[in-house]
């Protein structure tokens, strides 16, 4: 039997729902965790105001580009070569009390503003990607929220890990790892690492061949990649290294992630696309950089581009031109075209979407069977709403929901109908 996960922002949430944001929470939970020491997260939201990505709120607005205009000065105070070091440093500490005063105001009033309080992701990037083409700032604000997303999951990871332990990732993990007569394949749109990091421990998957068809034939460790003073990249290295033997198993499980991963790392050479992971032999696994909270412009413009993560921004005109991407795709339309069971996990096929959703069609109608079995699993307040909807585009002869969130008991439950 071949089973299909579908995991959505909710999977993520369920590991702390007070904490972990989704796209109709993302910036409340940011101004929350992120704390006034990430400067360059801060400014992300400062360009997107110039963006126009909100509805104009002056106060806040001018705050936030107060904030900008001295992040960007203290930036280029710092990369100047005709100012003595002294002077440099005096000046840099004059401007950053400046700047974490203003970062502090623009919280302030961020959180005072319940439109921006509670934006939903999708549309602020949808709005700020309809101006890119009228505006070179809006393709910084662009840049800058992704660089803000990538940010956001690293501390998270990092914060979360008692929390991530006691997750309903590992139940199914051990669930995966002990049905040997089941095939399983994760169709994942999240861009953290809970559950390739699970999976893993169960030693059903590994980096290099677990997204599919493309292999990662290159990794880097997950140290400063970057190193802002001087512009030093650290490449891309052979999986030829003795100590890496895990990177030599095969994954028995595959996690095809259409929106990208903050594992992976987006360059103009052949070694610059890389899977990031833990320089650890027997542990080895995929990791998040230290960098990716930074902005392009923390680095020098001739390795600018080196540092995009590739995740797939969560607007309609989604850009996918990776030939990644275009494997992924091949796989999730292979394995929906043949699978006997689909579980949903957490994800709403939101209209932002709805490619996948033409995806699906696509597959349901490439069938000489019917699908046998959908089960959705969230929050009892979006079952009703979800399993028509699933039901519609799935067409299966039976339909199942769990409406108690992703938890242990969803793992007991599946057992039951296995």
């Amino acid at each position: 039997m071949k089973i299909i996960y579908i995991f959505g922002a909710g999977a993520s949430a369920s590991i702390d729902e007070a904490r972990v944001p989704v796209m109709n929470n993302f910036f409340e939970k940011a101004i929350d965790m992120l704390d006034e020491g990430i400067k360059m997260a801060w400014i992300a939201f400062a360009v997107a105001e110039e963006a126009r990505a909100f509805p104009p709120n002056l106060d806040i607005e001018n705050c936030g580009a107060r904030m900008g205009v001295l992040g960007r000065l203290i930036e280029e105070i710092k990369r100047s070569k005709t100012i003595d070091n002294s002077m440099k440093d005096a000046t840099s500490i004059i401007l950053e009390d400046k700047l974490a005063q203003a970062i502090s105001d623009y919280k302030v009033r961020f959180k005072k503003d319940f439109n921006r309080k509670s934006a939903n992701l999708e549309e602020v990037l949808s709005n700020v990607e309809l101006y890119i083409e009228k505006s070179s700032t809006s393709a910084d604000a662009y840049a800058r929220l992704q660089y803000l997303m990538a940010g956001l999951f690293n501390w998270l990871d990092k914060e979360l890990l008692d929390n991530f332990s006691r997750a309903a990732h590992h139940d199914l993990s051990d669930y995966v790892a002990s049905s040997d007569r089941f095939e399983h394949t994760f169709i994942s749109f999240n861009y953290d690492l809970w559950l390739e990091k699970a999976l893993f421990q169960k030693g059903v998957w590994c980096p290099r061949d677990g997204h599919g068809s493309y292999t990662f034939e290159y990794y880097s460790p997950p140290i400063d990649e970057v190193l802002p003073e001087n512009g030093t990249v650290i490449l891309g290295k052979p999986h030829d290294m003795k100590q890496f033997g895990p990177f030599y198993r095969k994954s028995r499980v595959k996690v095809l992630k259409p929106h990208g991963s903050l594992s992976w790392r987006y360059g103009t050479k052949k070694t610059e696309n890389v899977v990031l992971i833990l320089e650890d032999g027997e542990n080895s696994c995929v990791t998040y950089n230290n960098t990716w909270d930074m902005p392009p412009s923390k680095f020098q413009e001739k390795i600018e581009m080196s540092m995009v993560p590739l995740i797939v921004p969560p607007t309609p005109n989604k850009i996918r031109s990776h030939l990644l991407f275009w494997e992924t795709d091949r796989d999730v339309f292979n394995v929906l075209s043949q699978a006997d069971v689909v579980v949903v996990v957490g994800w709403s096929m939101p209209e932002t979407d709805r490619y996948i959703r033409e995806m699906v069609l696509r597959a349901i109608n490439n069938r000489t069977e019917q699908i046998k079995k959908v089960f959705i699993c969230d929050k009892s307040r979006m079952i009703k709403t979800l399993s028509p909807k699933f039901e519609a585009v799935f067409r299966p002869r039976e339909i199942k929901a769990y409406d108690q969130g992703f938890n242990k008991g969803f793992i007991d439950f599946l057992k039951d109908e296995f």
